[in-house]
């Protein structure tokens, strides 16, 4: 598995996934069951990466932009005939409305290839919309091309015999049923309502007894203050009526045969139907990544050969997410860069220095490639891996029945059982609920266990002793580090402190030890007015730290 389901939350792949709406039912089904491809699988991968920059060129260009549109209007518009395929495929009968859908669904396909004719160009290399000849004449005997489906009697010339004589005996019934009414109406000085009945208000016994004399009526029906009377039918009308009846039981059963001949033919034509159903899905889902890509201004992943060790790099890469949640607060993402290679890399930095938002970033674009998406970003180079593991989220004692330190041990022993994979793990302050000695001992013996794996590890840490570790790359957030003393002191004069998240920079610097880290946290103490003796001590204690840091 590429992702666990709580990775998926974590990074914000759910959410990304949330932004990519197929719109016919087989696209969105479609989207419920794709898998990530894995390391060995790049050229499949590039193939699908080359249909969804196919669609997005053509989105892109005025000329073919609305064809596109178009087919996503037709696919929409699709009704889900999943069900009545696999019920007819089995054996089952078609229903007049399952055929009607049918119908729909064929020329729906027929629009679609029209509107790919009209590209002159099939972004969707091996997709293939078959044509459906047979079962289109079947369905549509009177060559009216409407999606609209009735058995009419072109289906059957035994079907259109028995109904013409239905509407013989029809119109027999009716001057039968008028010429009786006419009379009886005379014959009692009343008028029928539009249900065939008359009514008599039951205090008027007169025309009551009237009515019940003449023998051609019978009570149908009684309210508080009338009586309502309708015609008893005459041997003539009887006659008609239960020849009427049978000729009606043999249109019902003549319409189920043409259904089951109709029902027959489609089970003939059910694996290309299939086919067609998934090419539709297919389809649908390439073109859905298309837009979103357009929508992020994505750029195509470049996926590098599996037998190459791990790289992933990343320029002016955004999280989709935070993104949004920061546009809903009128502020804008800062876009990341970064290096990564196999073996450790760590980001050092102040709190809310963007840290854990870049390793989010990170796992997000490596997550969102291998499943044949375009990523927010300029560019983004990757290796596929088989598992993207990240340590960190939100703590709680209720779900876990372990302490902090407790949970996020159990957590790293998952993550670094994949390490002898080619995986791609992240792991998000690493032993900062601990003391800071044995925090700071246990982080780096997991870093120098992780630098000898062939997995690509990336830490964020405040354990700065720990980017002197042989072979580590050390990245820092620049933070405060380029803010001018006056700049800094008045924003942190002022009544709000918020504001101060305006001045720091979340852009990432390499650092080449033994450059000096900065100590954005003395100067922001300083600012605030913390006691200078105070200030003093801790200068001189951080100072012969980096001392000893130095020597050794």
């Amino acid at each position: 598995m590429l992702l666990s389901p709580e990775a998926r939350q974590i990074l914000g792949f759910d959410y990304c996934l949330q932004q990519l709406k197929p719109l016919s039912p087989y696209g969105q089904a479609l989207k419920t069951q794709v898998v990530p491809f894995a390391p060995g699988q790049e050229a499949e991968l590039n193939q699908e990466l080359d249909a969804v920059e196919g669609l997005l060129l053509l989105l892109a260009d005025s000329t073919t932009e609305g064809h596109i549109l178009k087919i996503r209007h037709y696919l929409a518009q699709m009704p889900d005939w999943r069900e009545p395929l696999n019920r007819v495929a089995a054996g089952g009968i078609l229903s007049d409305v399952e055929l009607f859908s049918l119908k729909q669904n064929l020329l729906f396909i027929i629009a679609i290839k029209f509107s790919l004719k009209e590209i002159k160009s099939n972004p969707l290399s091996g997709l293939s919309l078959p044509d459906f000849p047979l079962l289109m004449r079947l369905l549509d005997p009177d060559k009216t091309d409407s999606p609209s489906f009735y058995l009419s009697d072109s289906f059957s010339e035994r079907l259109a015999e028995v109904r013409s004589k239905i509407r013989e005996h029809q119109r027999t019934w009716n001057r039968l049923t008028d010429n009786v009414r006419s009379k009886a109406a005379e014959h009692v000085g009343l008028k029928f309502n539009p249900s065939g009945e008359i009514s008599v208000p039951r205090h008027d016994r007169n025309i009551r007894m009237r009515v019940e004399s003449s023998k051609l009526f019978t009570v149908s029906r009684e309210t508080y203050t009338d009586i309502y009377y309708e015609l008893k039918p005459t041997s003539q009308e009887q006659a008609v009526a239960l020849e009427l009846e049978r000729l009606e039981k043999q249109e019902a059963e003549e319409s189920e045969k043409v259904r089951t001949r109709l029902s027959q033919a489609v089970r003939r034509e059910s694996d290309k139907l299939r086919r067609a159903l998934q090419s539709l899905a297919t389809l649908d889902l390439a073109v859905s990544k298309a837009v979103l890509a357009l929508e992020w201004n994505g750029s195509r992943p470049v996926v590098l050969a599996s037998t190459s060790p791990l790289v992933l790099l990343m320029e002016e890469a955004r999280h989709p997410k935070v993104e949004a949640d920061l546009a809903a607060q009128g502020k804008t993402f800062v876009p990341i860069s970064i290096c990564l290679a196999q073996g450790v890399s760590l980001i050092t930095g102040a709190n809310m220095g963007g840290k854990t938002v870049t390793l989010r970033a990170v796992g997000l674009l490596a997550a969102l490639t291998a499943y044949g998406m375009f990523v927010p970003a300029e560019h983004f180079v990757v290796s596929l891996v088989t598992h993207i593991a990240i340590l960190a989220g939100d703590y709680r004692a209720e779900l876990t029945g372990l302490s902090r330190f407790g949970h996020e041990v159990a957590g790293l022993n998952n993550l670094l059982t994949l390490a002898p994979e080619r995986a791609l793990l992240l792991i998000d302050e690493l032993a900062s609920s601990t003391n800071p000695v044995e925090g700071s001992a246990l982080a780096q013996a997991v870093v120098e266990h992780l630098h000898e794996q062939p997995s690509l590890s990336l830490l964020t840490t405040h354990y700065d002793r720990l980017a002197d570790l042989p072979g580590v790359a050390h990245w820092q957030v620049i933070g405060l580090s380029q803010v001018h003393g006056n700049e800094l002191q008045e924003y942190l004069s002022s009544d709000s402190l918020q504001e101060l998240s305006e001045l720091m920079d979340y852009r990432l610097s390499r650092v080449e030890s033994p450059r000096a880290i900065p100590r954005e946290a003395l100067r922001v103490a300083r600012y605030l007015g913390l006691p200078d003796s105070v200030l003093q001590r801790a200068t001189e204690l951080v100072q012969r730290t980096q001392r000893r840091r130095t020597t050794v």
